[in-house]
């Protein structure tokens, strides 16, 4: 197929930082020691161990928190229609006025819970983008079609979990392919097979919001390339993850090189990023691109230069851009920082004041939406204006935007009216100068509706890992998202959050567990049941082990220093849940990571020190419950010359 702009995700790169909900390699931290240490000597241990004191609610102390995001939005029914695309027939399902298209080829393999659902996560996802980014996808795509399975426009390659680009025969047509049907992409959690909770997560996660973000790009710049995408995807699914904010982080050396090495070479921080493509969109809206109306490359050098205070070119280069760089033809004049009036304006959105992301309001409800800005610009603010700019416009009246000098902190208010539907509704509105010129980020609102409780609440999955388990072991209760619910709680153990959750239990005969959502005064229970086999062994953890790798170093260290790689492994007599850490001589070690055992076997871990100094030092493995054990030392000695 012909397409103007294309890009894919290969699995290799969509997995670069991602871990196993069981455990893997888990890097505490660097840090680099200025003076020698100590040496201490290799050790390993291996015995059977007593039970924890303290029993479970010791273990559940350890047990680190689930990633918490926003509450799962109501799942209500989308408008369905028939549509023709590109030769094929398709079920489309698309709320009024809104560009997103959800798209399954007839016959459709999905019943139309699971696509309302997976269209609710949807925009949820794009709102996030929009608050990380500052912008929304440009007005020239007009339509943006979201292809649920492999079709006639979708065929998926090898390796490819997602795909987006521009229709050959609709240049205002762009495309997302995210193959929901494929077992290595949407069912590779067995616990979470597609249904409509698991289609929320899918439609809020991963590749939707990786291809989305391509769209972000399209026609504002040259490239939508994976330089820009997967620091801005990471950072919108998991702000908290301070290794998705470091673009010098291993994760993007092959998958965003440009940004890497900029990092690694120039300081280039994900915060630099932003603000960089925040200055293509400037540049774009008001004229300045100049491959085809886009902004290139060699702008976009220009800006990062700026930004950085330096010259960038042999970066550029390092990473193959010249090419395109010296092809493209010369900027009209700029000056940087760019701004289309004799001072800058711009603004920077502190905080939610009120109606934070995700907040659950009774339809028809008036409310006050009100953002805490900075002016971030030269110019004082007098007569700027907030205007509606996209998704459904839920003012009541006009913006409250006070004066401010450069640099003032202010409240800008705007009275809003919930619409008289559930569901998830979104805002997207904009500071304009008193010339009528839109400046900083799309100020967005996304907030949930729902007619008191008449929904009824909906699990996603409740279970227990391992379901069978010895004398003495630990299981694991977990469950996924519950909609339309205002509590949720396993009865006996209080409540949890209903965006997903999990408690370790450690049961001495076979028990069976309730979890329970309340939504009003109506609740809906379901149940797992943990079976205790008395056949099994007592559970025990029978060898810890530990290596460092090198256990010896002597050489250059580089301007980063040298990473020294640790290798773990215990062997467990049984199934049952482990609760494990990884701790350093500087005290600098992990939070307790988890991991499950279906059956009697060994488990390989695997940490990272990377350090720029002289050093003999060490990294231990300790299993912290049920057991504890003797932790095992891997010890090391780097001689940086």
């Amino acid at each position: 197929m012909n397409r103007r702009i294309v890009s894919a995700l290969i699995a290799a790169f969509f997995c670069a930082s991602c871990q196993s909900s069981g455990g893997g390699t888990t890097p505490p931290g660097t840090s680099a020691p200025t003076g020698p240490l100590p040496s201490t000597a290799s050790s390993a241990s291996a015995a059977s161990f007593e039970l924890t004191a303290g029993g479970p609610a010791a273990a559940n102390a350890l047990l680190p928190a689930v990633p918490q995001r926003i509450s799962p939005p109501p799942i209500v029914a989308i408008p369905k229609s028939t549509v023709t695309v590109e030769g094929g027939a398709y079920d489309a399902f698309q709320m009024a006025g809104n560009r997103l298209r959800l798209l399954c080829q007839q016959p459709c393999q999905f019943d139309d819970r699971l696509i309302d659902a997976d269209y609710a996560g949807s925009q949820v996802t794009i709102q996030q983008l929009v608050r990380n980014v500052g912008f929304d996808v440009v007005g020239s795509i007009q339509s943006i079609d979201v292809h649920l399975t492999r079709d006639g426009q979708c065929q998926r390659s090898q390796g490819e979990v997602g795909l987006s680009g521009i229709y050959a025969d609709n240049p205002k047509g762009a495309f997302i392919c995210v193959y929901l049907t494929e077992p290595d992409i949407a069912s590779s959690d067995p616990a979470n097979p597609i249904a409509p909770d698991t289609a929320i997560r899918l439609g809020g996660l991963g590749v939707f919001a990786h291809e989305y973000t391509h769209v972000l790009l399209f026609d504002r710049f040259t490239f939508s390339s994976h330089d820009f995408v997967f620091p801005i995807e990471n950072m919108t699914l998991d702000p908290a993850d301070s290794q998705s904010a470091d673009l010098c982080g291993d994760n993007y050396q092959s998958g965003a090189p440009l940004t890497y090495e900029l990092c690694k070479t120039d300081g280039f921080t994900y915060a630099q990023l932003i603000a960089s493509l925040r200055t293509v969109d400037r540049l774009y809206q008001d004229g300045y691109g100049n491959v085809g109306g886009a902004v290139g490359l060699n702008q976009y050098r220009a800006v990062v230069n700026y930004l950085l205070g330096k010259d960038t070119t042999t970066t550029f280069e390092k990473v193959g851009y010249m090419k395109e760089i010296n092809a493209e033809s010369s900027s009209k004049p700029y000056k940087l920082p760019y701004s289309s009036e004799p001072c800058s304006y711009d603004a920077a959105v502190t905080a939610d004041t009120t109606i934070p992301l995700g907040t659950m309001v009774d339809v028809s409800t008036s409310f006050a939406k009100t953002w805490a800005i900075t002016n971030a610009g030269t110019c004082s603010w007098d007569g700027v204006k907030l205007t509606f700019v996209g998704g459904e416009n839920l003012s009541a009246g006009a913006a409250s935007v006070p004066q401010a000098a450069g640099g003032a902190a202010v409240s800008v208010t705007v009275p809003m009216k919930a619409p008289a539907g559930p569901g998830v509704h979104a805002g997207e509105y904009r500071l304009q100068t008193p010339a009528g010129k839109a400046f900083g980020p799309i100020l967005n609102v996304v907030f949930y509706t729902r007619p008191g409780c008449s929904l009824p609440s909906e699990f996603s999955s409740f279970g227990a890992e391992p379901a069978t388990i010895g004398r003495g072991a630990l299981s694991l209760l977990r469950w996924g998202q519950v909609t339309n619910v205002d509590k949720v709680e396993i009865v006996g153990f209080g409540n949890e959050d209903a965006n997903g959750g999990r408690v370790l239990v450690q049961p001495d005969k076979t028990t069976t567990y309730t979890l329970r959502a309340t939504c009003g005064s109506s609740s809906v229970t379901t149940q797992a049941t943990v079976t205790v086999d008395a056949s099994l062994p007592a559970f025990a953890i029978t060898s810890v082990t530990a290596s460092a790798d090198p256990p010896s170093y002597s050489g250059s260290c580089g301007a980063t220093g040298k990473r020294i790689d640790f290798t773990g492994e215990f062997v467990g007599n049984g199934p049952g849940v482990v609760l494990y850490h990884w701790d350093r001589m500087d005290s600098a070690g992990s939070n307790a990571l988890l991991w499950t055992f279906d059956a009697a076997g060994s488990q390989r871990l695997s940490s990272y020190w990377q350090l720029a100094g002289t050093t003999d030092g060490w990294m231990e493995l300790k299993i912290l419950a049920p057991i504890q054990s003797e932790p095992a030392r891997a010890s090391f000695s780097l001689t940086c010359t």
